[in-house]
């Protein structure tokens, strides 16, 4: 293999330039770093990243010690774990036990102790193993283990299991089960012998009666059999896993038995709940990621591990909320052609199935569906309807009904929506008449590969003497937009550095309006519109009309992301519900080279939707359960996994969704800094967001066109905001 100082020699410089170029540190000029990187190429150089951080004495291996990555619980955790800790630079090396002491006492004897800097366990030797891991030269992270570590940084990380046992015992007597099956691992593991303490505690002095069967994971499928064919007839039979749980219903199906008992479970976290089981659900995913986090605060802030975290469970959903199956009854929704509307419309065949309701999607324009509104009477109307956040403050009051009047209270609305989603999207007049149905906002989504290249970096810094980052500010975007222009910079990889918008009017406000809002961070921008700020405006007028050297021809939201995952942009603002398609683009080059952050200025608008129900609709109690329907989080991660946004915040933490669609968490973020929402209070000068946002977005069309200065664009909005209500333009 070639070595630095073969690669110095073919470059023809020195070996602390090599080194430096290697490592990504120092200052070497864009010249050499060329040098290097083709003479390395060239050579057939690969980095032995461990080595180098060995060499430092930094150690940046973990050791993950699981039963089997075969059940879906271990695999979530390990997923999370791999995929958190690669992102930082670590390693990871995962040893399955099956369930067998013998095999984990090997693990710890033959793994390399030298270069680790932490073991997470599932450990199936109990008290007894204690010693093995005392051993260990690092910080040792037990998971669902009961007490507290002995040593400073171990940790124990578990749910609590004594609890959700005692939750399965209440459903026992609740339910009347008497003949009850648990179905464990052998003693040794912790969890489950405090599953069964709390399951007996909750039954004692009832007549419940309680079997117990154990087996390792290879050995469930033969005890599955045993259960059944054990000469008592069991009415409940509770598992410490899900695939415990498939073998005896694989067991009972084998066996042809008539009168099925319930099977109660632990499962994961994160799609469907199992239909044929009551699962209470497990975030292990979100575990794998919080005990990730602690590694690398420990290893690198030198952060003391906390010796205990317990996780809340996820309680037990029912696969779908038990909808009352009646006649068929047919239910119509006025909607947008949308990617949530999109993604919806593949489930519906489950709500049918479910409730005997079929609901109707009836897609149309937004203009169309402004207009369809005004005419909406007792004669003639929809069920449901969906409408842009921006109609709401107007609309709002004269479309729907009050959601007290269709016995929607705030006890049965959902409780964990993100950040502001009510205030944003549910009010008018003070009074709740919808609830966010597909809401988005903006994001600035970007090339990661590009800012992460060390010629690149190189070259930005030689040009402008700052650091290549992502842009915080409206003055760093336009610098950084500049820079990743191929007509303004030679270095540039891609046509252009950004995008902008120019299809409807309000589209083109929206793109424009973090450029002014940046520039006014005292006015938020709520339903009746702040007042326009001549010198500000201006200044963002002038911002844009600059972009536009940077940006190319102007583009539809899909065509900003498209230019993005075809690489021929570097940046784009876009709403998040139009992300989606940097993983549906079959032409992408760029998947998991995307990086999302808030927009420049952290200024974004809200975007996207609302639901409600008509004013007028005679079909009340059906809507109102799709509407408990499509507020569950299954379906909420559904809808997400299927290229939507939904409003509830469990979608946003799930690790999974994340995983696929990375932005996410910058999405998150974005909601809590994001406005434009519906106005708690009445507009009394008739002013709409509508007519404010028609406004500027028409006179920076006017603009972009070459038909106006800034100034005179200014001016146009002005007059005609001012035309639209008695609001003083200051």
């Amino acid at each position: 293999m070639p070595t630095i100082k073969d690669i110095a020699r073919e470059a023809g410089v020195s070996h602390g330039t090599v080194s430096n170029v290697l490592n990504k540190t120092g200052k070497v000029s864009i010249e050499k770093i060329r040098l290097v990187e083709n003479a390395a190429k060239k050579l057939g150089y690969v980095p032995n990243v461990q080595a180098q951080l060995l060499k430092q004495g930094i150690t940046r291996t973990v050791a993950l010690i699981l039963p089997s990555l075969c059940e879906d619980i271990y695999l979530d955790l390990y997923n999370a774990v791999q995929t958190t800790l690669f992102k930082a630079d670590y390693d990871v090396n995962v040893y399955p036990t099956n369930d067998i002491a013998s095999i984990e006492e090997a693990i710890l004897k033959r793994i390399p102790q030298s270069g680790l800097t932490a073991v997470v366990t599932v450990s199936c030797l109990g008290n007894s193993g204690e010693e093995l891991y005392r051993d260990l030269p690092c910080p040792v992270i037990y998971i669902d283990r009961d007490g507290e570590p002995v040593r400073p940084n171990d940790m124990f990380i578990r749910f609590d299991y004594e609890k959700i046992g005692a939750a399965i015992g209440r459903h026992i007597l609740d339910s009347g089960r008497r003949e009850v099956a648990v179905f464990s691992t052998p003693p040794s593991f912790s969890r489950d012998q405090l599953l069964i303490k709390g399951l007996e505690d909750a039954v004692n002095g009832s007549a419940v009666s309680i079997r117990h069967f154990t087996s390792t994971f290879n050995l469930a499928i033969n005890t599955a059999f045993d259960i059944v064919q054990a000469g008592v007839r069991f009415d409940a039979i509770v598992t410490s896993s899900l695939s415990r749980a498939e073998a005896v219903q694989s067991a009972l199906r084998i066996s042809y038995a008539k009168e099925r008992p319930e099977i109660i479970t632990l499962s994961n976290s994160g799609g469907l709940a199992p239909a044929d089981f009551l699962a209470c659900r497990l975030d292990f995913s979100q575990m794998g990621v919080r005990i990730a986090d602690q590694i690398i605060r420990w290893s690198r802030q030198k952060e003391s591990m906390p010796p205990v975290i317990t996780m809340e469970d996820g309680g037990f959903p029912q696969a779908l909320p038990q909808i009352p199956k009646k006649a068929v009854r047919t239910l119509t929704m006025l909607t947008l052609d949308t990617p949530t509307t999109n993604a919806l419309d593949k489930l519906l065949p489950m709500f049918e199935a479910e409730s005997g309701i079929h609901l109707k999607l009836i897609r149309t324009s937004a203009e169309d569906l402004a207009a369809t509104a005004d005419m909406l009477s007792d004669d003639f109307c929809y069920d449901l309807i969906r409408m842009d956040v921006a109609r709401m403050d107007v609309m709002g009051r004269k479309t729907y009904m009050p959601l007290s009047e269709a016995g929607i209270t705030p006890e049965t609305l959902p409780q964990t929506l993100i950040r502001g989603n009510y205030d944003n999207y549910s009010l008018s007049g003070g009074a709740m008449y919808t609830l966010p149905f597909d809401p988005s906002v903006q994001l600035l989504l970007y090339r990661s590969d590009l800012f992460d290249d060390t010629l690149l970096r190189r070259a930005y810094f030689e040009r402008y003497h700052e650091t290549l980052s992502v842009p915080v500010t409206i003055g760093q975007y336009l610098q950084t937009a500049e820079f990743f222009t191929a007509a303004c910079s030679p270095n540039s990889p891609t046509r252009y550095g950004t995008t902008i918008m120019d299809q409807t009017a309000f589209a083109t406000a929206s793109d424009f309006m973090p450029y002014y809002l940046a520039n006014v961070p005292d006015a938020p921008q709520k339903a009746s519109g702040p007042a326009i700020r001549t010198g500000e405006m201006a200044e963002a007028m002038r911002q844009y009309l600059r972009m536009l050297d940077f940006a190319g021809r102007p583009q539809s939201w899909r065509g900003c992301v498209r230019l993005l995952t075809e690489g021929s942009v570097a940046m784009t603002v876009v709403y998040s519900n139009y992300a989606a398609n940097i993983i549906s683009s079959g032409r992408s080059h760029m998947i998991g080279k995307i990086g999302a952050a808030v927009v420049p200025g952290r200024r974004p608008l809200l975007g996207g939707g609302v639901v409600g129900i008509c004013r007028y609709s005679k079909n009340v109690e059906a809507c109102r359960e799709f509407l408990r329907w499509y507020f569950t989080p299954d379906i909420s991660t559904m809808i997400v996994r299927l290229g939507g946004t939904s409003p509830l915040a469990d979608t946003y933490n799930n690790f999974k969704n994340f995983v696929i669609f990375p932005w996410l968490p910058a999405t998150q973020e974005s909601f809590a800094l994001g406005s434009r929402g519906v106005s708690s209070q009445p507009t009394p000068d008739g002013c709409s967001i509508w007519d404010y946002e028609f406004s500027i977005g028409t006179a920076v069309k006017n603009m972009i066109a070459g038909d106006m200065s800034p100034e005179e664009a200014v001016n146009m909005a002005q007059v005609m905001y001012g035309r639209s209500g008695t609001r003083k333009i200051t």
